[in-house]
């Protein structure tokens, strides 16, 4: 591939990326219009913000809206509080059986989870649903992905979720979105 071709792919792609991006964002509000106290929280100027997960009022229409809000809760409390134990309990039993307990906190490194919104609650293929999130990490540099290893990312993920209490399926790199923020 020539240069010109691969700048042209290279803003192609970021191109897709930003209004794929923008309409999942906006997907999730009504054709009425939103309340501002159901507007997604903003980014905070530095930290990542409050760990207490929120919900839009759409997703909080859904009949498993608390079950939700519930895991999602208790997964960010686990992330940030460094408790492996609760974690399997919230994520479903594949994505526990991959990670030991020293493979997932060296795979959380210093990261802290905060601004945590759940924006949509979908039905999800062969039953459960899918739980759209966003939210803010900060962490050293290092401890960022591989491709993104800054102090802050803005992620928005889209997490399985099946079973009951409905455990979260956790990295499928299909299912994120994530940017410097």
């Amino acid at each position: 591939m020539n240069g010109r071709a691969a700048i042209t792919a290279g803003v192609l792609l970021v191109a897709l990326v930003a209004v794929g991006g923008f309409a999942w964002t906006v997907s999730g509000a009504t054709r009425s219009g939103v309340a501002p106290a159901s507007a997604p929280p903003a980014v905070p100027d530095s930290g990542a913000g409050s760990g207490v997960v929120s919900v839009s009022a759409g997703a909080a229409e859904h009949p498993a809206a608390q079950l939700v809000l519930e895991q999602v809760q208790l997964y960010f409390n686990a992330v940030n509080g460094r408790d492996h134990a609760t974690w399997t309990r919230v994520v479903s039993p594949e994505t526990a059986g991959r990670e030991t307990r020293e493979a997932w906190l060296d795979g959380i490194g210093s990261t802290t989870d905060g601004t945590i919104r759940i924006d949509r609650i979908d039905p999800a293929p062969g039953g459960g649903v899918l739980a759209l999130v966003r939210f803010v990490s900060v962490q050293a540099p290092d401890d960022g992905p591989p491709g993104l290893q800054v102090g802050r990312i803005c992620w928005q993920v889209a997490y399985p979720m099946a079973g009951s209490p409905p455990r979260l399926g956790v990295g499928d790199p299909n299912g994120v979105l994530r940017a410097p923020c």
